[in-house]
């Protein structure tokens, strides 16, 4: 305890924030093998709760993760369930122009 202001720290410069799940939530599951919500991943769009909901709003994001995957649209004559907000609005007959584009690490994704 003696040293200890003199151990150099392996971290440094934190930047706390605080946000609700949807300001920050993706219309993608999340990785691993369980079924969860995925998050953005652009740190900008992180700090400012600059997620794909933010113009939709936290009732859009309750209702597109409640019924993900289960609520199905047809595409010629196969139902298939809808994985996608941009799809999930249009279902709806909600404004696709209030989907809030977000970068990705390999492409930024327009709507």
């Amino acid at each position: 305890m003696e040293n200890l202001r003199s151990i150099a720290s392996v971290i440094r410069d934190f930047q706390f924030f605080v946000c609700e799940k949807w300001q920050l939530a993706s219309d993608r599951q999340g990785f691993g093998n369980t079924a969860n919500i995925g998050s953005i991943t652009a740190i900008n769009d992180i700090l400012r709760g600059n997620g794909i909901f933010a113009k939709l709003g936290e009732e859009w994001f309750d209702e597109y993760w409640m019924n993900y995957g289960v609520t199905t649209m047809k595409k010629g004559r196969k139902a298939i369930p809808i994985r996608k907000l941009e799809d999930f609005v249009e279902f709806k007959g909600g404004d696709k122009k209030l989907i809030v584009p977000i970068e990705t690490k390999r492409r930024k994704r327009s709507t």
